[in-house]
């Protein structure tokens, strides 16, 4: 059997929210009033997508520990949205990438911090039904 680090301290999470959702523009403008990326967007329920997010992360990892990906593009939507998160955890991409160089992106800072840190990653422009069930598939939970 593999030896698990079990420390609390070494659990971090990435929540990507980069991408452009250009599919969705024609119903983001008409919830908003203007196109914008779905994660932006309060398409189920009074706040964003990303807002869901962030709090049903917060259940399990500390948004200490929380890192968010970025588009340098998207901040007019994010700005107000994020204003109380700590600016290291911002991480902020001259262009969308993609996927994989986004988690890369985050990978990378998190391995300056903590090289023995255990990562999940989410994506922010997804609905979750039930913030109970999502409690008890993801691992670990929030340590200040």
């Amino acid at each position: 059997m593999h030896n698990v680090r079990r420390i609390e301290g070494d659990r971090f999470a990435v929540i990507l929210a980069g991408g452009s959702a250009t599919r969705l523009m024609p119903l983001t403008r008409r919830i908003t009033g203007r196109p914008i990326p779905k994660q932006f967007c309060p398409i189920m329920g009074e706040s964003t997508l990303l807002a869901q997010t962030r709090r049903r992360v917060a259940l399990k990892v500390s948004r200490h520990h929380t890192l968010l990906v970025l588009t340098r593009s998207h901040e007019d939507f994010y700005r107000d949205q994020l204003s109380a998160s700590p600016d290291p955890n911002l991480l902020i991409q001259p262009d969308n990438r993609g996927t994989a160089p986004a988690i890369l992106f985050a990978l990378l800072r998190i391995a300056k911090l903590d090289p023995h840190a255990v990562v999940s990653v989410f994506p922010s422009d997804h609905y979750v039904d039930s913030e109970e069930v999502f409690s008890h598939v993801v691992p670990g939970h929030a340590n200040g």
